[in-house]
């Protein structure tokens, strides 16, 4: 269910949006502790591989305790331990071959019920979804959940406005292609082992009417894929294909190989020349390529530098979603954007946890992909009860398994709640069409794709491929941190595991007695307290804030009410600046409603609110803050100009200087907060700082090559109209 609503962290909003789920996930990880203790004998699975993974959960976890920006860390974390208990579930509660190759079904149908309303998305919504936005933003972000002016916005809107990609449920085309293509894979390794193997009388329907079922998702997922135009999934797919047809080397015939190859192409081609044709396709992903490469290696020469430079970073991380305000400093000039992760998994888990969260992660990969590439053992035959006898070398069984199809009624049981609970409980009949599209396409690709599933066991080198296909992904996207893309990987991880029948790894263990099972249950007992200590001041302070806004739009504003709601939330939530960021837009209306007067000295709450904002706990190295402080101040001067006595004003205008600096300190190759910085230092007599800083915005704006990151035009005329003044006020030093 995870991936219906979007997974990518918004660090300014507290980066919340998954905490029900994993709340979801602690309850049914309780129910399946009680059925193991009704039962007295519980089989957990248990491997390396899942030693390795619950290491790298516990250490990125523990990473959030020293994070600067802590809220956004603690909900964060919260999402990892819900990974690490997904994963853990996935691997233990299915008993049979049939029910992982049923859940694994589960998770085609919705990768699959994604990717057609992704294409749903570019044909239908996006042409209308730019008009209304153009016409009114603001409604627009309301209906999608995201805060205006948040990073979220600037993403939406430029993906918006400038890009013909899908992008579904997430927030980026990437974390699209990166959630799809795992499935993807999984899909045509199974139409792989249905054509290659004999049909041994056991499939009541043939096979050519289960494959031409199945193609459309295969061909739909495929089609969705292409148009992400995310060259990392691209190379994440080939390298897939490549280990599929390695590993059937020895029984596949070499020119069937050939002729499978050849067929990929001729599908994989008419695809690419439909989405051309349809203007969908363009010549810019191969040209672009050195572009998006060149980008890569900036970002990722960048997250080095943080690593290796910043105190503390190599050995223990910064912790869940602080790597966008540390990363700034270390930037390269000419980098193109400020980033939430290195696009770089690798990199990513060792700037949040530290190199041993780094050798985890490398050891549950590896360990993983071992254990479902290894070639496949020799099992042991149970001696009669009645005579001894050898143990005799059998093969896995390679019978169809058996289909329970509960497990997949759940799985669309899950999708309908989530139907119910936006159109009926929530009322959000504008998302209708994207639930009635993903609702039909779901049990369309149950339909479509039971026939053939059910025909052979499920190849368990199919769900390495996948897990495989994603990872590559990752190396050059990054995104582990997104959950919907993280479940995925890992989940298709466990369900392979639980296939290895042949190996340690893939059989229950018998447990006697209890012991094993209250220790689990206390351990649970621990998480649960934590979850309730670290979440639910954000959930209060959040419905404070919910109490405010709604105190905002009453008319006329009820500025009384608004106070004490968001007095009430900064009180609930020490560690959110939302509260306090919100106090202070909500004080400056209400001194502009009151007349704005100057001996209304209710204005100081502006400045005081916006600084408490970046004070500890709070996160005082959030660049984008200290810029907000510094034009706040600024605001308020101009709004105050000739009514402030010499005192007051000297103090607002060195509180501006302050956060201008602080901000210019932890992203100095930022040309905006230069200029930014050379103006308010002339404003209070500076005038060395501010040609000097007035000069390095020139600098780097002339440095570099993007746009979005150069000096607005009005700016860069001030500057260069003031500099030779404010050089004459220099005193000579020579």
């Amino acid at each position: 269910m995870r991936v219906y609503w979007p997974s990518e962290p918004d660090t300014r909003e507290g980066a919340g949006g998954g905490l029900y789920w994993v709340l979801g996930l602690l309850i049914a990880t309780i129910v399946a502790l009680a059925a193991g203790f009704v039962s007295g004998r519980p089989r957990p699975r248990w491997s390396w591989t899942d030693a390795a993974v619950i290491a790298l959960i516990s250490l990125v976890g523990l990473s959030a305790r020293h994070a600067a920006d802590v809220r956004p860390a603690y909900n964060l974390a919260w999402e990892w331990v819900g990974l690490g208990l997904a994963y853990l579930l996935v691997r233990n509660l299915p008993r049979t071959r049939g029910e992982s190759s049923a859940l694994a079904g589960a998770l085609v149908a919705s990768a699959f019920a994604v990717a057609a309303y992704g294409l749903y998305q570019v044909g239908v919504e996006l042409s209308e979804i730019r008009a209304l936005y153009k016409a009114n933003p603001q409604r627009v972000l309301q209906q999608l959940g995201i805060a205006p002016g948040s990073a979220s916005q600037i993403a939406f809107q430029h993906r918006l406005l400038h890009s013909n990609e899908p992008w579904s449920t997430f927030a980026l085309a990437n974390s699209l292609a990166g959630y799809i293509v795992g499935p993807l894979i999984v899909v045509l390794a199974v139409i792989w082992e249905n054509v290659t193997q004999r049909d041994d009388g056991t499939c009541r329907r043939p096979l050519a009417w289960a494959l031409d079922l199945v193609a459309p998702i295969a061909l739909l997922l495929l089609g969705c894929l292409v148009l992400t135009k995310s060259r990392s999934a691209y190379v994440g797919f080939a390298a897939a294909l490549v280990v599929l047809a390695w590993n059937s080397r020895h029984r596949v015939r070499t020119r069937t190989l050939g002729l499978a190859a050849g067929l990929a192409i001729v599908v994989l081609g008419v695809v690419v020349m439909a989405a051309w044709a349809t203007g969908r396709f363009d010549h810019g992903v191969l040209t672009e390529s050195l572009k998006s490469l060149r980008y890569r290696g900036e970002y990722w020469v960048g997250a080095w530098r943080l690593i290796v430079s910043q105190p503390g970073v190599l050995w223990r991380g910064l912790g869940p979603g602080n790597f966008g305000w540390a990363y700034v400093r270390f930037k390269l000039p000419e980098s193109s954007e400020e980033i939430a992760d290195p696009h770089n998994m690798l990199l990513e888990v060792w700037a949040t946890a530290g190199v041993f969260a780094l050798l985890a992660l490398v050891a549950a990969l590896g360990l993983g992909l071992w254990n479902l590439f290894a070639p496949p053992r020799a099992l042991n035959v149970e001696p009669d009860e009645t005579r001894v006898q050898p143990r005799l070398p059998t093969r896995p069984s390679a019978e169809p398994p058996v289909r329970p199809l509960w497990i997949v009624a759940c799985a669309g049981g899950g999708l309908a709640f989530l139907i119910f609970w936006s159109v009926v409980v929530r009322f959000e009949v504008d998302l209708l069409a994207r639930w009635a599209v993903i609702g039909v396409a779901w049990l369309l690709a149950v339909v479509c794709g039971r026939p053939l599933w059910s025909r052979r066991a499920i190849p368990v080198a199919g769900l390495g491929a996948g897990a495989l296909a994603i990872a590559v992904n990752l190396l050059a996207a990054g995104g582990i941190g997104i959950t919907a893309v993280a479940l995925m990987l890992w989940t298709l991880v466990a369900l392979g595991l639980n296939l290895r029948e042949d190996r340690t790894c893939g059989r229950p263990r018998e447990v006697e007695g209890r012991v094993t099972i209250f220790a689990l249950a206390a351990a649970w007992a621990a998480l649960a307290g934590l979850f309730y200590g670290t979440v639910v001041p954000y959930w209060k302070a959040d419905g404070y804030l919910a109490d405010a806004e709604s105190a905002l739009r009453a008319k006329p504003p009820n500025y009384a009410a608004a106070r004490q709601a968001l007095m009430t939330a900064c009180e609930a939530d020490e560690y959110s600046p939302r509260p306090y960021l919100q106090l202070a837009a909500m004080e400056l209306d209400a001194w502009k409603a009151r007349g704005g007067l100057p001996n209304d000295t209710m204005y100081l709450a502006v400045s005081i609110a916006m600084h408490k904002a970046v004070s500890p706990p709070r996160n005082p190295n959030s660049w984008s803050l200290q810029r907000d402080c510094a034009a706040a101040d600024r605001e308020l001067l101009a709004l105050l100009k000739g009514a402030l006595r010499p005192v007051q004003e000297i103090r607002i205008r060195g509180d501006a200087v302050q956060a201008a600096r602080k901000a210019t300190l932890l992203y100095p190759t930022n040309a905006n907060l230069r200029a930014l910085l050379a103006e308010t230092s002339a404003e209070i007599g500076k005038l060395d700082d501010a040609v000097t800083e007035g000069e390095e915005a020139l600098r780097l704006d002339r440095l570099t090559p993007h746009e979005d990151k150069k000096l607005p035009g009005a700016v860069r005329e001030r500057l260069e109209r003031q500099l030779p003044v404010w050089r004459k006020g220099v005193p000579n030093n020579g």
